[in-house]
């Protein structure tokens, strides 16, 4: 559905992006995520074709968007509905009226019958059909997205491009919207973008990820791939530190995924080999719904190349800490 090859991307002497390289495929929710100012949000304005870019290739749905004259680059756009993290509805307007307008852009009536039955079909999609009448102020934040959401769908969209859609929210709304977000993608077969900063976003929603610093594509994959076991950026990024681990002995790490789980792991480690170890930091995490997670032992230097050849046998990922 999107393909970005070598894509630069410079303001003045400022390199914003530099060698972009990753496709996202048809249907799938795919994340891009970085620290603020890694150009996450420039890189989907590229996407969309609002922001120029200096080099590269950049394909959305068999269209290279930089040779777009201006009526063919509208086309596209119109096939890709966008969302915000401050939601941008017009205060003026009501519920109805704000998912109408992208409708009324495009010089079609918002009340025909048609247009009516589309709109409310969203509302009700985006549980809101109550709403109808209100307007933003009157809206929670969650509800105000949601909005957004609707109105991002009105024309039919082939791609949905979110930009830091759940920043502004608290854990429980953001959730709301991310189980939104994967119906719309299940039910709509619509291709989902999502730019964040969110650990949690990735981990719940995405099948796939693009982890962006400094402009450049550190890693693509699976979010377990990455974040189970990382590579020292990501695990910068996301915390994850052994600062406090023994400066004693050995220390190893172990991922645990669903190809490679096994349960009893390891008391069967403690009593085949027959050795003590420590048992130093583990963490679980919940990928759209499969758990996953790592765990971090202590051992004694004699005891290593047992170890290793047990971890092996076992087809158990491990790294030794140094």
């Amino acid at each position: 559905m999107i393909e970005i090859n070598n894509l630069s991307k410079n303001f003045g002497e400022l390199n914003v992006l530099n060698q972009i390289s990753f496709n996202i495929e048809k249907g799938e929710i795919y994340g891009i995520i970085g620290q603020s100012g890694a150009g996450k949000s420039t890189l989907l304005r590229c996407i969309n074709g609002l922001e120029k870019f200096d080099s590269g290739s950049l394909v959305v749905d068999g269209k290279e968007i930089q040779h777009l004259k201006k009526g063919e680059l509208r086309q596209v756009q119109k096939e890709m509905g966008m969302i915000f993290q401050n939601f941008n509805l017009l205060s003026r307007l009501n519920v109805y009226d704000n998912v109408a307008l992208p409708l009324q852009f495009w010089g079609q009536k918002k009340n025909s019958p048609e247009n009516k039955e589309k709109i409310m079909n969203l509302l009700r999609l985006v549980g809101l059909e109550d709403k109808i009448n209100s307007k933003p102020a009157q809206l929670s934040g969650g509800q105000q997205q949601r909005v957004a959401i609707a109105r991002a769908l009105v024309l039919d969209p082939k791609i949905l491009l979110c930009d830091e859609a759940t920043s502004a929210l608290d854990p429980v709304i953001t959730k709301g919207i991310l189980d939104l977000l994967i119906k719309i993608n299940k039910e709509m077969g619509i291709t989902i973008v999502v730019v964040t900063h969110q650990m949690e976003v990735i981990k719940q929603i995405c099948s796939k990820v693009a982890f962006i610093k400094n402009g450049k594509v550190v890693a693509v994959g699976k979010p377990e791939e990455l974040f189970v076991a990382p590579n020292k950026e990501i695990q910068a990024f996301v915390g994850d530190n052994a600062e406090t681990l023994p400066k004693k002995g050995i220390n190893v790490k172990l991922f645990f995924a669903n190809e490679n789980s096994e349960a009893h792991l390891i008391t069967t480690l403690a009593r085949t080999l027959n050795i003590d170890f420590d048992i130093c930091q583990g963490k679980l995490e919940n990928y759209r719904g499969t758990i996953l997670g790592s765990l971090i032992i202590n051992i004694q230097e004699e005891d290593k190349e047992k170890v290793y050849a047990f971890l092996k046998q076992h087809n158990i990922i491990w790294e030794e800490l140094v």
